[in-house]
């Protein structure tokens, strides 16, 4: 379910019907976009968040890291940990 965009819409005073309209889409994708059924196209997602004022980013993948994500995160923080800590050894060499 994309929260957001039934956010936006709701924010706007707007009822499904209406907003597909005034976005350029089919009330059945705009209600598919909603629940997270469909993704739709670039060029769609593009129409709503121009409509939005927003980015597409913000409505479509906000929020979206998963798991995978976030553990290939932490592995590039723990090795630029491990740089900065050996970096930080091999400077104490030098020194000696």
């Amino acid at each position: 379910m994309n929260k957001k965009l039934i956010k936006l819409r709701i924010d706007r005073g707007l009822n499904q019907e209406e907003a597909a309209k005034e976005i350029g889409i089919s009330q059945s994708m705009l209600s598919a976009l909603e629940q997270g059924h469909r993704s739709g196209s670039d060029a769609t997602k593009i129409k709503i968040a121009s409509f939005y004022d927003q980015s597409v980013e913000s409505i479509f993948f906000a929020g979206k890291i998963t798991k995978r994500d976030s553990k290939m995160r932490e592995k590039k923080n723990e090795q630029s940990g491990n740089y900065e800590k050996q970096a930080s050894f091999d400077n104490k060499l030098e020194s000696c």
